[in-house]
Protein backbone atom coordinates (compact mmCIF):
# COMPACT_ATOMS: atom_id res chain seq x y z
CA UNK A 1 0.00 0.00 0.00
CA UNK A 2 1.35 3.37 -0.98
CA UNK A 3 0.42 6.84 0.25
CA UNK A 4 0.44 10.27 -1.37
CA UNK A 5 3.49 12.44 -0.59
CA UNK A 6 1.38 15.62 -0.63
CA UNK A 7 -1.65 14.82 1.56
CA UNK A 8 -0.82 11.37 3.06
CA UNK A 9 -3.98 9.77 1.69
CA UNK A 10 -3.90 6.32 0.16
CA UNK A 11 -3.02 5.98 -3.51
CA UNK A 12 -5.36 4.09 -5.85
CA UNK A 13 -4.49 2.36 -9.08
CA UNK A 14 -5.84 3.43 -12.43
CA UNK A 15 -5.38 1.86 -15.85
CA UNK A 16 -4.24 3.83 -18.89
CA UNK A 17 -5.50 3.03 -22.40
CA UNK A 18 -2.28 1.16 -23.25
CA UNK A 19 -2.70 -1.16 -20.22
CA UNK A 20 -0.19 0.66 -18.04
CA UNK A 21 -0.96 1.33 -14.40
CA UNK A 22 -0.39 4.50 -12.41
CA UNK A 23 -1.13 5.70 -8.90
CA UNK A 24 -3.53 8.56 -8.25
CA UNK A 25 -4.78 10.29 -5.14
CA UNK A 26 -8.54 10.76 -4.80
CA UNK A 27 -8.06 13.62 -2.35
CA UNK A 28 -5.58 15.98 -4.02
CA UNK A 29 -5.47 14.53 -7.56
CA UNK A 30 -1.72 13.86 -7.64
CA UNK A 31 -0.65 11.15 -10.11
CA UNK A 32 2.50 9.04 -10.02
CA UNK A 33 3.57 7.15 -13.14
CA UNK A 34 6.85 5.54 -12.03
CA UNK A 35 5.75 2.19 -10.63
CA UNK A 36 7.95 -0.74 -9.82
CA UNK A 37 6.64 -3.91 -11.45
CA UNK A 38 7.73 -6.01 -8.45
CA UNK A 39 4.66 -5.05 -6.43
CA UNK A 40 2.01 -6.26 -8.86
CA UNK A 41 0.55 -9.61 -9.70
CA UNK A 42 -1.88 -9.79 -12.59
CA UNK A 43 -4.64 -12.38 -12.63
CA UNK A 44 -6.69 -13.16 -15.68
CA UNK A 45 -10.11 -14.47 -14.81
CA UNK A 46 -12.20 -16.06 -17.51
CA UNK A 47 -15.81 -16.20 -16.39
CA UNK A 48 -16.76 -18.31 -19.40
CA UNK A 49 -14.72 -21.34 -18.35
CA UNK A 50 -16.84 -24.26 -17.37
CA UNK A 51 -16.40 -25.92 -14.03
CA UNK A 52 -17.08 -29.61 -14.38
CA UNK A 53 -17.58 -30.48 -10.71
CA UNK A 54 -20.48 -28.30 -9.71
CA UNK A 55 -22.61 -29.71 -6.96
CA UNK A 56 -25.38 -28.62 -4.65
CA UNK A 57 -24.81 -28.44 -0.92
CA UNK A 58 -26.99 -30.91 0.98
CA UNK A 59 -28.44 -28.07 3.08
CA UNK A 60 -29.60 -26.14 0.02
CA UNK A 61 -32.93 -27.92 0.17
CA UNK A 62 -33.78 -25.97 3.33
CA UNK A 63 -33.60 -22.63 1.53
CA UNK A 64 -37.21 -21.43 1.18
CA UNK A 65 -36.34 -18.95 -1.59
CA UNK A 66 -35.39 -21.62 -4.16
CA UNK A 67 -38.00 -22.89 -6.61
CA UNK A 68 -39.36 -26.43 -6.20
CA UNK A 69 -41.01 -28.76 -8.71
CA UNK A 70 -43.41 -31.59 -8.02
CA UNK A 71 -43.80 -32.70 -11.64
CA UNK A 72 -40.31 -34.26 -12.01
CA UNK A 73 -39.48 -37.64 -10.54
CA UNK A 74 -36.09 -38.36 -9.07
CA UNK A 75 -33.85 -40.49 -11.34
CA UNK A 76 -32.45 -42.29 -8.29
CA UNK A 77 -34.14 -45.70 -8.30
CA UNK A 78 -33.82 -46.13 -4.53
CA UNK A 79 -35.65 -42.85 -3.84
CA UNK A 80 -38.98 -43.09 -2.04
CA UNK A 81 -40.70 -41.24 -4.92
CA UNK A 82 -40.05 -44.22 -7.21
CA UNK A 83 -41.59 -46.89 -4.97
CA UNK A 84 -44.63 -48.65 -6.38
CA UNK A 85 -46.28 -49.08 -3.00
CA UNK A 86 -47.30 -45.76 -1.46
CA UNK A 87 -44.81 -43.44 -3.25
CA UNK A 88 -44.00 -40.07 -1.73
CA UNK A 89 -44.83 -36.90 -3.59
CA UNK A 90 -41.78 -35.72 -5.62
CA UNK A 91 -40.06 -32.59 -4.40
CA UNK A 92 -37.21 -31.40 -6.63
CA UNK A 93 -35.47 -28.04 -6.47
CA UNK A 94 -33.63 -26.55 -9.40
CA UNK A 95 -30.82 -24.03 -9.84
CA UNK A 96 -29.58 -22.54 -13.10
CA UNK A 97 -25.79 -22.90 -13.16
CA UNK A 98 -25.04 -21.86 -16.76
CA UNK A 99 -26.81 -18.73 -17.94
CA UNK A 100 -25.44 -18.86 -21.46
CA UNK A 101 -26.66 -22.38 -22.24
CA UNK A 102 -29.63 -22.29 -19.84
CA UNK A 103 -28.41 -25.40 -18.01
CA UNK A 104 -30.03 -26.43 -14.75
CA UNK A 105 -29.00 -28.55 -11.81
CA UNK A 106 -31.66 -30.47 -9.94
CA UNK A 107 -31.76 -31.96 -6.46
CA UNK A 108 -34.29 -34.33 -4.94
CA UNK A 109 -35.24 -33.01 -1.52
CA UNK A 110 -36.10 -36.48 -0.24
CA UNK A 111 -32.94 -38.44 -1.04
CA UNK A 112 -30.43 -35.58 -1.76
CA UNK A 113 -29.65 -36.99 -5.22
CA UNK A 114 -28.53 -34.29 -7.67
CA UNK A 115 -28.26 -34.29 -11.47
CA UNK A 116 -27.76 -31.89 -14.36
CA UNK A 117 -29.88 -31.34 -17.43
Amino acid sequence: MKFCDTCDNMYYLRNLKDDKLYYYCRHCGKEEYNLSQNNFKVFKYDSETKIKNKSINEYTKYDPTLPHLTSIKCPNESCSTNRSDNPDKPDVLYIRYDDKNMSYMYMCCLCDFSWKA
